[in-house]
Order: C-alpha cells, then sequence, then structure tokens
C-alpha cells in the first residue's frame, strides 16, 4: 500500500511539473516516422517539419472524432496559402480510412497509425490517451496549443487566426 502512495505522489508530481513546463515540442522521432496515407502510399513525416503543423488523432467510430473532421477539412483548405498543414492520424488501417474518407468526400491529408498512434499522440502530449487529440505547432515545432477532446466549433480557425497574426507559425 505505501508503494502505491509513493508511485501516486510521484506521478502526480511528473504531471504537475509537466503542466508547468507546459508539453515539449514534438520529438525529433515524431519526424522519423512514416505512415501510410488512406491509399496506402507511405508518408514520411519528415516532410512536415519546418511547417505550422495540425495534429489531429482520431477514429472512425469516435463520435466526436467524426463530428469535427469536416471542420479539419475545411480548415485545411483555407489555411493551405498560409503554409499550415493539417494531418489527422488514425487508430485504424488504411483500408478503413479509405473507406472513411471516400464516404465524406474529406480532402485532408489522412494517415494510419493503427494502434501506434496511441503511443504517437502520447508522445506529443495526450498523456491521458483520449481521442480526438489536437496538437498545433509553430514551424519551429513549439508546441503551441493542445486539446484533449473534441474541439469546440470553431476553436481551430480561432487558434489559427491568432497565431497567424501574431506571426507564431515563424513565417
Amino acid at each position: 500500500m505505501a508503494a502505491l502512495l509513493v508511485l501516486a505522489g510521484v506521478a502526480a508530481y511528473v504531471l504537475r511539473k509537466a503542466a508547468e513546463n507546459g508539453p515539449a515540442p514534438p520529438p525529433a522521432e515524431f519526424f522519423l516516422l512514416s505512415l501510410p496515407d488512406a491509399d496506402g502510399n507511405v508518408h514520411p513525416l519528415s516532410g512536415l517539419r519546418g511547417k505550422a503543423l495540425v495534429v489531429n488523432f482520431w477514429a472512425t467510430w469516435c463520435v466526436p472524432c467524426v463530428a469535427e473532421l469536416p471542420e479539419l477539412d475545411k480548415l485545411q483548405a483555407e489555411f493551405a496559402e498560409r503554409g499550415v498543414e493539417i494531418v489527422g492520424i488514425a487508430t485504424e488501417s488504411p483500408e478503413r480510412v479509405r473507406l472513411f474518407r471516400d464516404e465524406r468526400h474529406l480532402r485532408l491529408t489522412l494517415l494510419a497509425g493503427g494502434y501506434d498512434s496511441l503511443s504517437i499522440a502520447r508522445n506529443l502530449g495526450d498523456l491521458q490517451g483520449v481521442l480526438p487529440y489536437t496538437a498545433v505547432f509553430s514551424v519551429d515545432g513549439r508546441l503551441l496549443h493542445t486539446k484533449v477532446g473534441a474541439l469546440e466549433p470553431g476553436q481551430l480557425r480561432t487558434w489559427l487566426l491568432a497565431d497567424a497574426d501574431a506571426n507564431r507559425f515563424g513565417s
């Protein structure tokens, strides 16, 4: 019992320190990964380095994930000219993601990370392992925003406009 109390105390301390210091920039390992897209084409994530980046972790079975994807798709088209890249990383297979994308006529980049997506999300700050999870990064890799759970309507657009106006994208 004493060991559990000590472990709980250590975990609380680590979480408190993480909250005080804020999440770290994406680890270099993130950009070393390669994931298949919905068509099975492999995308090295190194191609995302140096871009204003929104990474959204989702699943086809996750109701709030599915609800926010149309807005993400719309925002990708709207902010592409400003150098913003929005990427969805699903917890499923490329085939399942392709069927989902085609049914909903989505155009944003959807990658299939399988169950490894959850550990990738954890490395980007999703310590709770909740879907959806969204992280917004500047071009120099600074973490600007995170959201555990569903984005509020208009929340991402507000962040992106404010970040662009404040030149936080680094461009």
